[in-house]
């Protein structure tokens, strides 16, 4: 064969050893590949057990800041109501200062809650009064009398509710100077019960500034790792389409080189069946013997014995040679 020619077996070597070298390549790339997807997942598995733990770590800080707030909120709920006492007296204080003030005329005009109830109370007793000791008092006019009880007492009824919202102090029309000295001295002591809880209140506010930045902080810490935990995932799974799209060139490429190695080795063995065959005998081919057998048919008797005519007078001649 020629130089310059190449069997069929070199090209397919050759052609194999290019798979190889590229196999080869892919596997290194894809061992790189996995490697850095591994270094991925180690950093977001990192990130996500920082994340966990600045969650705990708030979920506790919440847990102080909470009870902390209701503390305060409990305190300053104390502060409006004595503030709410301290008011409506002060209000009710007012009213009955302009009471000794005003004449008769301006004060059916301008007459407070309390003053009408008390006032229609004494009213009431007055009437009743007069029904239970008077012997003298015509039906008539008594019935009259029941129906002006029975009206009062219908608004006497409605500013009950009125009186109790408003914390309002049925006073006593007979002594409106001793009642104002002592609606001042509770106004006096609601407001220091006031004083004393804002003092409180202000006392358990200190240190929430510092605890409210703590929580933000441990917020935008535990934002920050699960953050960087989902670009760290994201990263791995990126790296992981690109390991998985190379695995199946990887696998392509050993599909070929499977085929190949089956070809050469088909070609091989077609190779020496051929030079086998062109080596044997006749005795060891029956081509061979086949074709002999037909040449000795065609030229010259053959006999049962497997010997031609020719052949059977040479021996007879050595055999009388011998002694």
């Amino acid at each position: 064969m020629p130089e310059s020619e190449s069997s069929p077996n070199t090209e397919a070597s050759e052609a194999g050893g290019d798979l190889r070298d590229r196999l080869h390549a892919m596997e290194k790339r894809l061992s790189k590949l996995r490697d850095i997807r591994g270094q991925h997942n180690d950093n977001a598995n990192r990130s996500a057990e920082q994340r966990n733990a600045v969650q705990n770590q708030y979920k506790e800080h919440r847990v102080k800041l909470d009870a902390k707030l209701a503390e305060v909120k409990e305190i300053r709920a104390a502060v409006k109501q004595h503030k709410e006492r301290r008011n409506s007296i002060q209000s009710q204080m007012k009213e009955l200062f302009g009471r000794q003030r005003s004449s008769r005329d301006n004060e059916r005009k301008g007459r407070s809650v309390g003053a009408e109830y008390n006032k229609l109370s004494a009213e009431v007793r007055g009437i009743e009064e007069r029904l239970e000791t008077s012997g003298n008092i015509k039906l008539e006019t008594e019935n009259k009398m029941l129906k002006m009880v029975k009206d009062m007492q219908k608004r006497l009824a409605e500013l009950e509710p009125e009186l109790k919202a408003q914390e309002l102090i049925k006073v006593d029309l007979d002594d409106i100077e001793g009642t104002i000295a002592r609606m001042k001295q509770e106004a006096d002591d609601a407001h220091n019960l006031m004083l004393e809880k804002v003092s409180e209140a202000d006392e358990a506010s200190k240190g929430m500034d510092e605890m409210f930045s703590h929580r933000d902080f441990l917020k935008a810490e535990g934002d920050r790792f699960h953050d960087a935990f989902v670009a760290e995932k994201e990263k791995a799974n990126e790296i992981h389409e690109k390991a998985v799209e190379l695995m199946k060139q990887v696998t392509e490429v050993k599909g070929l080189l499977k085929a190949e190695r089956e070809e050469r080795k088909s070609w091989i063995d077609d190779h020496n069946a051929s030079v086998v065959a062109e080596m044997q005998t006749g005795a060891e081919s029956d081509e061979v013997a086949d074709e002999l057998m037909k040449s000795l048919l065609e030229e010259g008797n053959l006999s049962i014995g497997g010997t031609l005519d020719s052949d059977s007078k040479e021996p007879a001649q050595k055999s009388k040679r011998k002694p």
